[in-house]
């Protein structure tokens, strides 16, 4: 196999990163790195990772929150009878409604795979720190339950939570715009001569 057929195959090599099975993590064991305990990049790395994930997930939180304000702030506006209903005007707020749900799908996952991945940073760091090994910090028990190895694992719900609420919301906004009352623009009001009365109407 020539060199350039064979980094044509591994050019991609960083997008087949898979979550390490839990049964795997659990085999690792933690090194001695001095002797007098846990190095201090280890904890350094854990705080970073820590940091990470509490960004990554508040940028999830914060997605699901605009796209809810957005489409709230339209339902009412259209509710409320000041904007003109058109056909064409119908048109362009269903195709919008579609278009900030897509990406948003496609930005929902890739912070999900990033905060599996972290958290599956920090399992890494806590096994290298001893938190899951037996009489390092608690007598005949481990600092953290064997559980806790599969923490990346865990999270779907923040996830899901953008297909149980912002879709449904989303879908609820387009029947608002296809059932608001279309109308046509405003005729001018005909004079009427009540020539009996001598009274203009």
């Amino acid at each position: 196999m020539s060199q350039s057929s064979t980094n044509k195959g591994n050019q991609r090599w960083w997008e087949d990163r898979h979550l390490t099975d839990p049964d795997k993590l659990k085999t690792l064991q933690m090194t001695a790195t001095d002797a007098t305990g846990t190095a201090p990049v280890l904890q350094d790395a854990y705080k970073k990772h820590a940091t990470e994930l509490a960004n990554i997930e508040d940028r999830q939180h914060k997605l699901n929150l605009l796209v809810l304000g957005i489409f709230s702030a339209g339902a009412t506006l259209i509710a409320s009878g000041h904007v003109v209903m058109s056909y064409p005007l119908k048109f362009a707020l269903g195709f919008l409604a579609i278009a900030i749900v897509l990406p948003g799908i496609h930005y929902n996952n890739e912070l999900h795979s990033l905060r599996g991945f972290t958290r599956e940073l920090l399992v890494r760091c806590e096994i290298a720190l001893g938190f899951h090994e037996q009489n390092r910090f608690l007598k005949g028990e481990t600092l953290y339950a064997g559980a806790d190895i599969a923490y990346s694992q865990k999270g779907q719900w923040l996830r899901n939570s953008y297909y149980w609420i912002v879709i449904p919301v989303c879908a609820a906004f387009i029947c608002v715009v296809i059932f608001a009352k279309t109308t046509s623009p405003a005729q001018p009001p005909a004079v009427q001569c009540n020539c009996g009365t001598g009274v203009r109407s």
